[in-house]
């Protein structure tokens, strides 16, 4: 083979490549916009997850620090909310509170337990197969004050 002929064959081959690199990105570019969309989902449930916890436990110790089991149920409710709402989580929490300590005598040990459920919306990504929502729940206990007053 004569190096002219080499040479012809070369740009043959370099020439048959031209049109390789629209067809990797219109096959990759689905594929990574999927991942980016996973990868968000998973984001923004493990962020609504952790702001659930937080408003668990704020709802717990609003609980525990009330001297009336009455009280401790709309402090817990309200500082639940008033979490997710700071926090820009923008769900109607369910509030249950556990205030079985409150009917111990003042002084002896108890606790409280909330636990906060919030739907955390995912349609906003909006792929087929991926859930709608997401319902995440959270428990915390508290110590309730031994020195509350109970007779206010």
């Amino acid at each position: 083979m004569t190096r002219q002929a080499r040479r012809r064959l070369r740009r043959q081959l370099r020439s048959s490549d031209a049109g390789n690199a629209v067809v990797e990105t219109a096959i990759l570019a689905p594929v990574f916009i999927v991942f980016l969309a996973g990868l968000l989902v998973a984001m923004r449930i493990q962020h609504g997850s952790s702001i659930v916890a937080q408003a668990a436990a704020d709802a717990a110790r609003q609980a525990s620090i009330a001297r009336t089991s009455a009280q401790a149920q709309a402090a817990a409710t309200s500082s639940a909310m008033a979490t997710l709402h700071d926090r820009g989580l923008h769900c109607t929490p369910t509030v249950h509170l556990d205030l079985a300590g409150f009917t111990r005598e003042v002084g002896q040990d108890a606790t409280v337990a909330a636990r906060v459920t919030c739907v955390i919306r995912l349609s906003d990504v909006a792929l087929p197969g991926l859930p709608g929502s997401r319902t995440v729940t959270k428990s915390h206990r508290s110590p309730i004050d031994p020195y509350r007053n109970s007779t206010r």
